[in-house]
């Protein structure tokens, strides 16, 4: 047994004594007693450490099991009260991470860190600025139409014949009532939606700012959370990990601009109303993989039609051609070298990312699964092989 050892045991001896003899009054107020029945020395003046609890005894297993569940609960009150804040936070880091490979390739030739990310973030909200002041006068523009027009429209179903007419007259809504929906229900509506939109994207613009200009200190602080021996692997399969999601957002955006500059041309063409705003509305739901790219062509589709029917279907006819331009010939070149995903397991991926958090889970589906699917090769596949 060390010094230290003996020492121990030595105070360990006394305090038993102590506490085997002294008067409880004296041993609650006298302070000699106390240092002596605690075993404190210079060294360690609070005295030792008392022998730890049994972990078989049936307290300690009931105290922990019932910390175990509060903790749990407390962690799930915390998200489900938190979650609108971490969805926030989530697409902040997954922009982040997917703007980092043109930080990194500035970087590289010669610009500081922080004039390549404010250099990045200046064309990325430069991108949204465009996008808004063409957004504000085209989205003012149909509503005041739709004000204009919906009345209009009600007494044609009215003064109607058939039962469509009869069903219009039962409903009695009148013009004024239309008027007075879309005068004030609709702009306070409008209003709320809009201060939300502004409200969230300057939260993720902030917090994407930050996780972009710190993400090589984040990277650094998470790995030092990993053990020692394992940390250099730990480190390069995080890496590859934020490659593959960086790689697919850098290479989606680049095929989703190409989407909507040649919708844009396309628009002006045939003379659309609103193209540049249009444009961009395609490139903005053609991040999100399958679904965006339709989804927007119906929109467009719609507000073509308002210049023709034939304009309509040549939109929609464009729509599918390009479609399938970026599917067979232009996506493969730009994401040859940063993602591979079999296409099942892209079509449930998006399935599922849609189900659980919406156009977010939807947008970050693909690369999340490119990642498990790393995970699952490197990790968990080698490790059953072996068993």
């Amino acid at each position: 047994m060390t010094e230290t050892g003996d020492e121990e045991a030595e105070a360990r001896e006394l305090a038993d004594l102590v506490h085997e003899h002294a008067d409880t009054q004296v041993f609650l107020h006298d302070d000699i007693v106390r240092e002596a029945a605690a075993g404190a020395t210079p060294e360690r003046p609070f005295g030792i450490p008392g022998r730890r609890l049994s972990q078989r005894s049936p307290f300690y297993i009931a105290f922990l099991a019932s910390l175990g569940v509060a903790f749990a609960a407390a962690i799930c009150y915390a998200v489900i009260k938190a979650w609108g804040v971490l969805i926030l936070i989530l697409v902040a880091a997954f922009f982040a991470v997917g703007l980092d490979p043109v930080v990194s390739w500035l970087t590289e030739r010669g610009w500081r860190r922080s004039l390549a990310v404010a250099a990045v973030l200046l064309a990325a909200v430069g991108v949204l600025a465009l996008f808004i002041a063409t957004a504000v006068p085209a989205i003012t523009s149909e509503y005041n139409n739709l004000h204009k027009s919906v009345p209009e429209y009600l007494h044609r179903l009215q003064v109607r014949h058939d039962s469509i007419g009869q069903l219009a007259r039962k409903v009695h809504i009148s013009s004024k009532d239309i008027s007075k929906a879309l005068s004030y229900k609709g702009v306070v509506s409008l209003s709320k939606t809009i201060l939300s939109t502004v409200v969230a994207t300057l939260t993720i613009v902030v917090l994407t700012c930050y996780f972009l200009a710190n993400l090589p200190a984040i990277k650094r602080a998470t790995y030092g959370l990993v053990p020692r021996t394992r940390r250099a692997r730990v480190g390069l399969l995080t890496d590859e990990v934020l490659r593959l999601v960086g790689g697919y957002l850098l290479g989606n955006v680049i095929t989703s601009a190409i989407a909507g500059a040649a919708m844009t041309i396309f628009l002006l063409a045939v003379g659309v109303p609103d193209a540049v705003f249009l444009g961009l509305l395609v490139a903005l739901f053609d991040l999100i993989p399958m679904v965006g790219a339709p989804i927007a062509g119906i929109i467009v589709a719609l507000i073509a039609l308002s210049v023709s029917l034939p304009t309509a279907i040549g939109t929609v006819a464009f729509t599918i051609v390009f479609r399938l331009v970026e599917d067979y010939l232009l996506s493969p070149r730009v994401m040859k070298k940063t993602v591979e995903v079999a296409p099942i397991l892209t079509i449930v991926s998006v399935l599922l990312g849609g189900a659980l958090l919406g156009i977010v889970g939807a947008l970050i589906a693909v690369p999340v699964a490119a990642a498990l699917d790393l995970i699952r090769r490197e990790v968990f596949q080698p490790a059953l092989d072996q068993s």
